[in-house]
């Protein structure tokens, strides 16, 4: 378990992660973009980090830009799950206020591309639904006068199977 005697150190440690993370992705990172996982207003940060950050205003979007990092950190922690010398960086570094911890952060919130599993999954889901839906709503319908009592039915059928299918997908997903 690597402890860092300093932010500065910590901060390397995780930006040494990203950045390798990256070229081995193939996943272009500028001058700039590399320089910004630096920033900080209160802590430790680079000598011409206000430069840095005009450029980085300037030219690049910040939404992107914090998507493109926080799909390199989803790749790290999918690679390396349990990685105590990252977490004890990132505890380090959470005493202080670091942008850097907010592009991680923002890694838990990108949403994970379907896999190819989970499409079917998904589908199969679908299917499911309207396997089960289909059959009780024509019974429904031809045993219920009331027609529009029936398109009730129907509905909350639909729509308790609909969320029903979704909360075990997701449940599923989540797991693994």
């Amino acid at each position: 378990m690597a402890q860092f005697a300093t932010v500065r150190e910590a901060k390397e440690y995780l930006i040494g992660r990203i950045v390798a993370q990256a070229d081995g992705d193939g996943t272009a990172l500028s001058d700039v973009e590399r320089k910004m996982l630096y920033f900080s207003e209160t802590g430790w940060t680079l000598p011409d980090m206000m430069t840095v950050s005009h450029k980085f205003d300037e030219s690049y979007d910040q939404d992107d830009y914090e998507k493109k990092i926080a799909g390199i950190v989803r790749r790290i922690h999918e690679e390396q799950p349990d990685d105590p010398s990252w977490d004890d960086a990132v505890h380090c570094l959470a005493e202080e206020d670091h942008y850097l911890l907010v592009l991680i952060g923002a890694a838990s919130d990108v949403p994970a591309k379907p896999s190819r599993g989970d499409r079917v999954k998904l589908v199969l889901a679908g299917v499911v639904v309207v396997a089960v839906v289909l059959p009780i709503s024509f019974f429904v319908d031809s045993h219920v006068a009331n027609h529009y009592l029936a398109e009730c039915v129907f509905a909350v059928l639909f729509l308790g199977a609909a969320v029903g299918a979704t909360k075990l997908f997701s449940r599923r997903a989540r797991r693994g």
